[in-house]
């Protein structure tokens, strides 16, 4: 099948590829199965396959999350599992070179950067261009960011949280902090074993989070869930019932930095900017943007209205696509371009 161009969202927790012309043509777990082998290792399997595995691994088979914080932690298994996504759609380059727009945080090393580079260009792109995830999340949420206006969008990841004021069709002000959603997960897991004496996976953690995770100024709201773990004080299996209570420091505690960073970028603003959101708001965006009670928390914290927009997990992957799609825009906005 040949490609005129691709759009790759490549995020921490999930890769997106975007065919122009074409719509979506993949949305998988970025996770990668390797089976060791005695002489050699073999790809074991990916995506939704690989991710299904966290925990339950055989002994010669291991899972990878090539992505941290947002940006490559290990570049061979990145091309690995990007050439077997590419596969998977029934990508060639022997067909064609396509161009690539890649999304990436707005805030990296130029280490970091050129890695996604090297991804795009050994997959046998002819040009990879780079598009910061707070703008590509903007678009996605359907902001106006051609205008003077200033808007702030607030993009949480599973990897990385990311805050930006764009106006003009560019960032003017952007501040990073690299947590995320996997970082509440993990908080969850400590806290279960910590406080609880009781185990649970990656997965269940996930689960928990999903269901109970909660940011409530009506403290009185309790949700429970019912989970299986390991009783470490018996020494054996049970299911255990889980309240937002009980994880309630593990979200606190990731939330509450990313406020400490809102208020940072805000107090650095020309306050004609700062009368821009509070006519505007500000828009939440990413996989954590759904920690329930989340917007109505950063409200009051802030004293600006903040919203989730419409389609928060697929923000970032809209706007990448709607950039790839639409030519006037992707001249109008600051794209880093690279041709091989």
């Amino acid at each position: 099948m040949g490609f005129s161009d691709l759009y790759i969202d490549l995020g921490t927790a999930n890769t997106l590829i975007y065919g122009k012309g074409k719509g979506f043509l993949l949305n998988e777990p970025s996770v990668f199965a390797i089976k060791n082998g005695r002489f050699e290792n073999s790809v074991y399997g990916y995506g939704h396959l690989a991710k299904s595995m966290i925990g339950r691994t055989p002994h010669n088979v291991s899972v990878h999350r090539p992505l941290r914080e947002g940006v490559i932690a290990d570049f061979d298994t990145t091309l690995q599992m990007l050439k077997s996504f590419l596969a998977q759609i029934k990508f060639s380059s022997s067909w064609s070179r396509p161009r690539m727009i890649i999304s990436l945080p707005c805030r990296v090393t130029e280490h970091e950067r050129q890695a996604v580079i090297d991804v795009g260009m050994r997959m046998g792109a002819r040009q990879v261009q780079l598009i910061d995830e707070p703008m590509a999340a903007a678009i996605g949420c359907g902001l106006d960011i051609l205008s003077h206006q200033a808007h702030m969008v607030i993009d949480i990841g599973g990897g990385t949280t990311e805050i930006a004021v764009i106006a003009s069709g560019g960032i003017v002000s952007a501040k990073a902090v690299r947590l995320g959603g996997d970082d509440i997960t993990e908080r969850i897991i400590h806290d279960l074993r910590q406080d609880f004496n009781f185990v649970v996976g990656h997965q269940t953690a996930e689960h928990i989070k999903h269901n109970v995770g909660l940011i409530s100024p009506t403290a009185s709201l309790v949700k429970v869930v019912q989970i299986g773990g390991f009783d470490l004080e018996r020494g054996l299996p049970k299911r255990f019932d889980v309240s937002n209570l009980m994880i309630q420091k593990a979200v606190e505690s990731v939330v509450e930095r990313i406020v400490f960073t809102v208020k940072e970028t805000l107090a650095e603003l020309e306050p004609e900017v700062v009368v821009d959101l509070i006519e505007r708001g500000i828009v939440l965006a990413g996989g954590g943007a759904l920690i329930s009670g989340l917007d109505r928390h950063l409200t009051q914290q802030l004293g600006i209205r903040t919203y989730v927009c419409k389609e928060p997990l697929l923000a970032v992957a809209l706007g990448g696509a709607r950039t790839l799609e639409d030519q006037e825009l992707l001249s109008s906005i600051q794209l880093q371009a690279h041709s091989g």
